[in-house]
């Protein structure tokens, strides 16, 4: 009966999910729309101040950098990247409304961000749920009330519902993907799980998994799946009951053994830390595979056949972290990545592609959160959401093999396949594949796994890891 309930909230939140995202983008466009960010080096503190201002208003004489605050999002729950490389951002507002305010405000230099995001231990009882009530509790809680420390109204700066709230005082309301499952043996496929810690100064955790001994065969060595969860760089982790279900499906399926990276969440970290944390876990994997001491990498992860996985903002992280390791110094003993799997995967740009959403209610919305979840760093068409912007940048690009998983009910779908489209001509040395799943929307394969669709997609997938040789770069 359990296992039943479970199984019929995954599909509810699969199909209420997309149509809450699209509605969270209909409410940006009644705000005040176009931002301008400016981002300057505060010396003192050493750290990014955020100052966000109308577009009307002049941008401060001191900023150093001013890009259009931009973020694209579609009928999907996709999310942010990473932390800030310089620490926590230290943000500043200027007389706006609040409405106005593309990220976190924290005046004070000793302002922390206080979050309601899961616990990196993942230490949660098994087969939770989301509970619907309770988030109905919490989203009028989280409007009504609150006081920031400095004690003036904790008034909401960002509003970026069904997901999160960002509060002027620092403090980040998360409604959704806040619950988590314990690591173990699953009942239905014997894959095991445990939660690891190699990110000293950041807190980067992950989850790995190890298919069961009778799934392995007679291999010694297994490929290496390193995957990055979906959730618009701002919600979700390994350990929600989601993923975790999601993980133990494709790791039965692709006998890999997969480290599942728990990597920052914005708008507390923005992107480039997503970015940099990536790059930590792939080296870590890469070392770890080679010499240990973690010993199921060790024991069974073969270091020449890596495999960078995500969906939707998951797969924008897969995608810069195999241009950053094709351009950058080799990985650590003749270690190489085999291959790239883009499923859903999370592009944008300031100009429509194909049947992408012209309206400019549409394309303002996805600005403004993209624009949360870099910080303001990286305008709309910067390469590391639009890759469409710099091809060039692709043919050092790691990996012999590229697999994007396109949607047919994806606003992201025509910009996916010209992102395949792009690579197959832009001179890199590997092969490029597409699968298409028509009638279902972003990231279905996560909310509902076990529908007939999402396990040809998935056996795809699994398909792709298992199949393929020794990688390179």
């Amino acid at each position: 009966m359990a296992s039943r309930t479970r199984s019929c909230t995954r599909c509810l939140a699969s199909l209420v999910l997309p149509f809450l995202f699209s509605t969270s983008l209909l409410y940006l466009s009644t705000r005040q729309p176009a931002l301008d960010i400016a981002v300057r080096e505060e010396a003192a503190a050493g750290r990014m101040r955020l100052i966000v201002d109308r577009a009307a208003a002049a941008v401060e004489a001191n900023a150093t950098a001013t890009t259009d605050a931009v973020a694209n999002k579609s009928n999907t729950d996709v999310l942010a990247d990473a932390p800030p490389a310089s620490g926590d951002a230290n943000v500043t507002t200027y007389g706006v409304q609040a409405s106005d305010i593309a990220a976190v405000a924290a005046e004070g230099g000793d302002a922390k961000v206080a979050t309601d995001a899961a616990p990196a231990s993942g230490a949660a009882a098994a087969g939770a749920t989301i509970r619907t009530e309770e988030l109905r509790a919490s989203d009028d809680a989280a409007t009504t009330a609150g006081s920031s420390t400095n004690g003036e109204p904790d008034t909401v700066v960002f509003d970026f519902r069904p997901y999160v709230l960002v509060y002027k005082g620092g403090r980040v309301h998360r409604f959704l993907a806040t619950d988590t499952v314990p690591p173990g043996v699953d009942a239905l496929t014997g894959v095991a799980s445990k939660d690891v810690a190699f990110g000293a100064d950041t807190g980067v955790s992950a989850r790995l998994y190890l298919p069961p001994r009778s799934w392995r065969g007679e291999a010694t060595k297994l490929p290496v799946l390193l995957y990055f969860h979906g959730g618009a760089f701002v919600i979700e982790s390994p350990f929600s009951p989601l993923y975790h279900a999601f993980l133990n499906i494709l790791v039965h399926k692709a006998a890999a053994v997969a480290v599942s990276v728990n990597y920052r969440l914005a708008p507390e970290h923005p992107l480039p830390a997503a970015y940099d944390d990536a790059w930590a876990a792939l080296r870590w994997t890469a070392s770890n595979c080679l010499s240990g001491p973690e010993p199921w990498l060790a024991g069974h992860g073969d270091a020449t056949r890596i495999f960078l996985a995500g969906d939707s903002a998951g797969g924008n992280i897969a995608h810069n972290l195999a241009v950053r390791a094709g351009a950058g110094r080799p990985l650590p003993g003749g270690a190489a990545v085999a291959g790239v799997a883009l499923l859903n995967p999370y592009f944008w740009g300031k100009e429509p592609v194909g049947a992408e959403p012209g309206e400019r209610w549409a394309r303002d919305g996805l600005e403004q959160t993209w624009a949360l979840v870099c910080g303001g760093r990286f305008g709309i068409d910067d390469p590391h959401v639009n890759p469409l912007a710099a091809p060039g940048a692709w043919q050092a690009m790691a990996g012999g093999r590229v697999l994007v998983t396109i949607a047919g009910r994806d606003n992201f779908r025509d910009r996916a396949a010209a992102y395949a489209e792009g690579l197959r001509k832009s001179g890199w040395r590997g092969e490029v594949e597409t699968y298409v799943t028509e009638g279902e929307a972003h990231v279905h394969f996560v909310g509902n796994p076990r529908s007939e669709k999402a396990e040809r997609e998935t056996d795809k997938v699994a398909e792709f890891i298992a199949g393929s040789g020794r990688g390179r770069g």
